[in-house]
């Protein structure tokens, strides 16, 4: 998963999870190690989940959003 997408909460690692209906939802997460820019994150969310990656720090527990695909720079 993309560094930035994580949240960082006193020692609390949160992502922002988007369902079927774009409503994102805050999961809390177990994180692994780094490889380059990606943690491994070892519980919390699901393969084939998406994550907001960009303007993570906006985003609220049930806010609808329009997701759009991340392209990693």
């Amino acid at each position: 998963m993309p560094q930035q997408a994580v949240i960082d909460l006193q020692g609390t690692h949160q992502v922002a999870v988007v369902d079927g209906n774009n409503k994102v939802a805050i999961h809390t997460v177990n994180l692994g190690e780094t490889v380059g820019p990606q943690w491994i994150v070892r519980d919390g969310v699901n393969p084939g989940e998406r994550v907001v990656v960009v303007g993570v720090q906006k985003v609220r527990q049930g806010m609808q959003v329009d997701p759009k695909p991340f392209v990693a720079r």
